[in-house]
């Protein structure tokens, strides 16, 4: 009876949650309010259909287990080498910043406990990583500089949810020594990560070599949640919470050439266990007692959005980076974040966090959640309006440039140009464009593209774009006379830079490569390879042959095709 009972609730989760979301889906709203939705809708203080929330509240923790497995996934150490600068500089002062004047305001204005408002001041210090990403690449704003300063602060968001989760845990033990308290989080926070190095170096490579040589997909499934569940178990035993081992098994895993197939295998549990955990949330909402303090929402919502984006308009200022920039990766970050519900939840259920705070806070982080698109719409215009009229002088790309290490520079935005960069930023390739058309760059830049009026051969343009520290050249225009005076430029500047070039035809290629290119890939050779390529496969010549032929003709500078375009000419 009370498995038929347990099985008509878990039905009734998913038939809302998969009517709910949808419709939020059409929307274009974030999944997660449709969760937050579908919970409140069919919970205790709704619909009444879900009255225990106990019965579906174990299954839910294991979303956040999930959650924080993934998190970890994506935090590679080589990711946070090439950002390290703006992740630990400008993300780790936003964290800390935010944190600390949400913790002061829970002490003096609310009248919190010192426990309870550093929880909830490290939870308002978070945003969105899930709304963010998604806005951002509806955009195609990953590559460029907002971009770059959104992600640093996401990392670093993310890398603060390990000392709060084991904060969490010591103060609802109960310990009031708060210095005590968090020195302790930092040294198991510490320890955490030499278990990467420890067991990570160690042992998943051969055991994921091992399941990867019997060919099973189900074998390498199941010891993916080996090790998760069994990281979580771990840390559980060792006092700590579930899903801060989640979060070291992925930072183990993200170390290995295996993670993203074990990505590929979480992401299903990941996601119906997280928007489990969502609705759980949503169900221990009380609407009457949220109506009632509606003015108080409102509030509070307004003053988080202020303070969020005002800290990061300030970082951005001391960082002498462009104002327009810092107003829209602070409107962008300015609402609570997914995390925030986990700690809130784990508080109140540890008695830390009195209900009635709880409750108007999760209802403040679900509305300033909804509230991104529109306040990242809003930014995006703001920002049009400060750079409206401003020329792309030397400073102003120096401004965007300045954060740029090993990029690639661009010279010429056309179709090529574009593709090039798309490719780029799919690999996490950080680039910055120069082009001369400005119709063509203001569509580009309308579509996210970090394009600049300049011209390539000029030295002090190349040395706005940070060329010193850039690790490749590839020029793109279409004029011979363009691209020859932009190689020249940085082969007699920059001798050891690899420089690649478009060329139209064989005697392009030949004069860009005298004037200092590594490679020059003419255009129209490579076209008719291609074509000739396509038209072998369709007579059915094997696939070695095919790419034998087309080696031949690629070989000894072109000869073999130069000697058989004189023929026909």
């Amino acid at each position: 009876m009370e498995l038929h009972n347990n099985l008509k609730e878990i039905l009734l989760l998913l038939m809302a949650a998969v009517f709910i979301v949808a419709i939020f889906k059409r929307l274009r709203l974030s999944p997660v309010l449709g969760y937050l939705v579908a919970g409140m809708a069919i919970g205790p203080f709704g619909l009444e259909q879900v009255n225990e929330i106990r019965t579906t509240g174990g299954v839910a923790e294991f979303g956040v287990v999930f959650l924080l497995f993934y998190i970890g996934l994506e935090l590679t150490f080589d990711r946070l080498r090439t950002m390290y600068q703006l992740v630990f500089g400008f993300g780790g002062c936003q964290v800390i910043i935010t944190g600390t004047i949400f913790t002061l305001a829970g002490i003096y204005i609310f009248k919190l406990s010192p426990q309870a408002a550093i929880i909830v001041g490290g939870g308002l210090a978070l945003s969105s990583t899930a709304i963010v990403l998604q806005v951002m690449a509806e955009r195609g704003n990953a590559t460029s500089q907002l971009g770059r300063l959104t992600l640093s602060v996401l990392i670093a968001q993310d890398l603060a949810v390990v000392p709060l989760l084991v904060l969490v845990s010591i103060l609802s033990k109960g310990n009031t020594n708060l210095a005590e308290a968090l020195l302790i989080a930092t040294v198991k926070a510490l320890a955490a990560l030499v278990m990467i190095f420890l067991f990570g170096r160690i042992l998943l490579r051969p055991l994921f070599r091992l399941i990867g040589m019997l060919k099973s997909e189900e074998l390498f499934a199941a010891t993916t949640l080996i090790i998760v569940l069994g990281a979580a178990w771990a840390t559980e035993r060792a006092g700590l919470s579930l899903a801060l081992g989640a979060f070291v098994a992925g930072l183990m895993v993200a170390e290995t050439e295996f993670r993203h197939q074990v990505t590929a295998n979480i992401m299903p549990f990941k996601g119906l266990l997280l928007g489990l955990f969502f609705m759980t949330v949503g169900m221990s909402i009380n609407m009457e007692f949220l109506i009632a303090n509606l003015a108080v929402v409102i509030l509070l919502s307004a003053a988080i959005i202020a303070i969020k984006s005002g800290i990061i308009i300030g970082l951005c200022q001391v960082a002498k980076m462009p104002k327009s920039r810092g107003v829209q990766a602070g409107l962008l970050l300015a609402q609570g974040g997914e995390f925030a519900f986990v700690l809130f939840g784990i508080a109140l259920h540890t008695g830390l966090l009195p209900r009635d705070v709880s409750q108007i806070l999760l209802v403040v982080v679900s509305l300033t959640m909804a509230l991104t698109p529109l306040l990242a719409m809003a930014g995006r215009k703001i920002a049009g309006k400060i750079d409206k009229g401003k020329q792309a002088h030397m400073e102003h790309i120096s401004q965007e440039a300045a954060d740029l290490k090993n990029h690639v520079i661009i010279a010429g935005f056309g179709r090529m140009g574009q593709t090039i960069g798309r490719l780029l930023a799919l690999e996490d390739i950080q680039y910055i464009a120069l082009d001369t058309d400005p119709k063509r760059i203001y569509k580009a830049r309308l579509q996210g593209f970090p394009v600049f009026y300049g011209d390539a051969s000029r030295l002090e343009v190349l040395n706005s774009l940070g060329i010193a520290k850039a690790s490749a050249v590839i020029v793109t225009t279409n004029n011979i006379r363009s691209s020859k005076a932009a190689v020249e430029t940085v082969h007699d500047n920059f001798p050891q830079l690899p420089l690649y070039a478009r060329a139209k035809d064989l005697d392009d290629v030949k004069n860009l490569e005298e004037s200092g290119a590594t490679l020059v890939v003419p255009e129209t050779l490579e076209t008719s390879l291609r074509l000739g390529a396509a038209a072998l496969y369709h007579f059915g010549i094997a696939e070695h042959e095919v790419e034998r032929v087309i080696r031949l003709f690629r070989t000894q500078d072109y000869m073999a095709a130069k000697g058989a375009e004189e023929a026909v000419g």
